[in-house]
């Protein structure tokens, strides 16, 4: 079966609402990650000022649905960000990649605390602005033992949707920064968008 990947990016709050309306027209379920939007200029950065919570709306549907969910959740004008489309994989089954993509999701994970400046140098080769939503790393048979309980590293996702033609320049700059420089320290990888929309504009 093959099935599409939707993700909202939208305001604190918002993505249940969101989820109901994705439900009604044909979804079965979906996930809600929490993050931060990047600030929208590098000064208010630098201030620490100007992100904003986000909640990041997952749910994977089926070709049969997904313009039906698509169309749904554009049509809901009570939220602002982004919806996009991305191909996704069931039972070991690929959907063909997108002709002419115009978008790619672009993410960076990294060590907690690095994101801000991965998003810096992004912007500077042409990003606009992503989403930060924090984790960790899963354990491994060296990592440090403490009462019983393994101290793993906390992590960042950093997300981007950017236009193609700037993809290969945002991960080359990202590629330079010093904190991507150590073995294990992060990892950058793209998909493809099938589709893209800014919501409630």
């Amino acid at each position: 079966m093959r099935n599409t990947l939707l993700f909202a990016i939208v305001e604190e709050g918002k993505s249940d609402a969101l989820m109901q309306v994705a439900k009604k027209a044909g979804s079965t379920g979906g996930t809600i990650l929490t993050g931060r939007g990047t600030a929208s200029s590098s000064l208010l950065c630098i201030l620490g000022l100007g992100d904003s919570h986000k909640e990041i709306l997952m749910t994977v549907v089926s070709d049969a649905v997904k313009d039906a969910v698509f169309k749904a959740i554009c049509n809901d004008h009570h939220v602002h960000g982004v919806l996009a489309a991305v191909s996704a994989s069931w039972d070991g089954e690929t959907s063909p990649p997108p002709k002419a993509a115009e978008w790619d999701l672009v993410n960076v994970i990294c060590t907690s605390g690095y994101a801000d400046d991965i998003m810096t140098a992004a912007r500077k080769a042409g990003a606009s602005g992503g989403t930060i939503v924090n984790g960790r790393g899963t354990a491994k048979a060296d990592d440090i033992a403490f009462y019983g309980s393994t101290l793993v590293p906390e992590k960042e996702l950093l997300m981007m949707f950017v236009k193609r033609e700037q993809t290969e320049k945002i991960l080359a700059s990202i590629a330079q920064l010093s904190c991507m420089q150590k073995s294990g320290s992060g990892i950058a990888f793209t998909f493809a968008v099938q589709e893209f929309i800014k919501l409630g504009r």
